[in-house]
């Protein structure tokens, strides 16, 4: 890399990663399995230390497509600079088509549920199957996913009269987002989650009702395409933010939409200085809620700073800090991961009967977004409640499917997701599940291009013990 680079380069700002990293160390080793990105960089880093050799601008360019924001690194910090990279990459060298169509799940969704027969010739028709996985920069041996003809809006709609109905006035009050990977490929997942959750007692709302319901904006985020991300960011935080002023509470069956509103939608915001005037914090002052990632004396569940010390450091300048930080937070801490809302709703007492025999062996596998909740394995409890179901739980760290939301659709990261996802893949067979339960689809359509064994959202199973179907597989 030239020594010469603006210090607002892409290759100036992943270079500096590398640099920070590679005096760390830290995570060197206990990560390196589950994780293209670190090896990479240590690699870059040993090879300068050791020879004096220079990455090349492809070099770091390849790097910082790597990292799929996983969180399985400790240090948000790093994190950040590397998404702030990428961004960097896509406002000068602007993005493939190939991409930006990858990136749109909505906008495939949308195309396919409109023109059905696009679908059926995508995936079975294999001259033009072909062709579209040329055009997308897809590997050929990917497999391509089918989208159904009718999606989760189309059954909204449909039963728009029970959707969203008022009940019982104490009646727990939730949005559910489903995320664009249940909203169109695999929509029996979410209609599996508005069931089960009026099955709890809670009055849902579908949140394709409204007109501005989007993707959360992770896959654009982790692409670097920031506008993209901000504009639908932009447009699903205000109506979020009302219903939540409402009383509703936001749910996600989508381990990557949750982690997103409740982390990276939420970093900084307790920093600005519209939350510190309404925190009580002063000229002197910063006040953080304790659980936020920052240390220091507390005051009750504050966590107390010199304003004159932190101040310059704490600072609310994240991907999001253009955007209301009040609604920002609001929305993040409403925000619930499907399995956290239902394990408290069981706590309360409401939750129903599982009176069905559910016969079957399978693997649970939490992928890494929920992981990064730390919020345990609330589903893993949930599906112990169901008769002659038997679970064996992969919880490992370092687990990984090796999908990376899009990443593995790539052609030139194809047989990388493959092999990073080889060693889960191995203690799963060797379980010999007839089942695999995973609340990731992208995990699902990673673990169905791998192997033939059936794999099952965990509110899937839930739903069959309530309603008496035989068998998970």
């Amino acid at each position: 890399m030239p020594q010469d680079a603006p210090k607002n380069a892409p290759e100036t700002l992943i270079q500096k990663v590398v640099t920070a990293c590679g005096s760390c160390e830290d995570c060197r080793h206990f990560i390196e399995d589950a994780c293209l990105f670190l090896p990479e960089l240590f690699r870059l880093h040993d090879r300068k230390r050791e020879h004096g050799e220079e990455a090349t601008k492809d070099e770091l360019q390849r790097l910082s497509d790597l990292c799929n924001l996983c969180g399985l690194c400790p240090c948000a910090k790093i994190r950040r600079e590397i998404m702030t990279a990428k961004a960097a990459y896509a406002a000068r060298d602007g993005l493939p088509f190939s991409v930006r169509a990858l990136q749109d799940v909505g906008r495939i969704g949308k195309l396919c549920g409109a023109f059905p027969r696009l679908s059926n010739v995508m995936v079975g028709n294999p001259v033009t199957s072909a062709l579209i996985k040329k055009t997308l920069g897809m590997h050929a041996d990917r497999t391509m996913p089918a989208v159904p003809r009718k999606n989760f809006d189309h059954w909204v709609r449909k039963r728009s009269a029970r959707v969203g109905r008022d009940t019982d006035h104490q009646a727990r009050k939730a949005v559910y987002f489903p995320g664009c990977t249940a909203r169109f490929l695999f929509p029996e997942v979410a209609r599996a989650a508005v069931e089960v959750l009026e099955a709890f007692g809670v009055d849902v709302v579908a949140s394709v009702h409204d007109p501005d319901g989007e993707c959360c904006g992770m896959p654009p985020l982790l692409e670097g395409d920031r506008d993209m991300a901000l504009n639908l960011v932009s447009r699903n935080l205000q109506w979020m933010a009302e219903h939540v002023a409402e009383g509703f509470d936001m749910v996600c069956s989508c381990p990557t939409c949750g982690y997103f509103f409740k982390h990276l939608l939420r970093d900084g915001a307790y920093y600005s200085e519209a939350y510190q005037q309404h925190a009580g914090g002063d000229a002197k002052t910063l006040r953080i809620p304790v659980g936020m990632g920052v240390n220091g004396p507390s005051e009750g569940n504050m966590v107390v700073l010199h304003r004159a010390t932190y101040g310059p450091i704490l600072r609310d300048n994240g991907q999001f800090s253009s955007l209301d930080p009040l609604q920002r937070i609001a929305v993040g801490e409403h925000a619930f991961d499907l399995g956290e809302y239902l394990a408290a709703l069981a706590v309360e007492g409401r939750a129903p009967k599982m009176a069905h025999p559910v016969p079957g062996r399978a693997v649970y596998y939490p992928p890494c977004h929920l992981r990064e909740q730390k919020i345990g394995y609330p589903f893993l409890e949930l599906l112990e409640n169901v008769p002659e179901l038997s679970v064996v739980p992969l919880t490992g760290t370092l687990n990984c499917c090796g999908m990376a939301g899009i990443m593995g659709y790539k052609k030139q990261f194809h047989h990388s997701s493959l092999e990073l996802g080889a060693p889960l893949m191995d203690k799963i067979r060797a379980l010999q599940p007839e089942t695999i339960i995973t609340e990731c689809l992208s995990c699902r359509l990673q673990f169905q291009h791998m192997d033939n064994i059936p794999v099952l959202h965990p509110v899937e199973v839930l739903r069959t013990a309530m309603n008496g179907r035989r068998s998970i597989s």
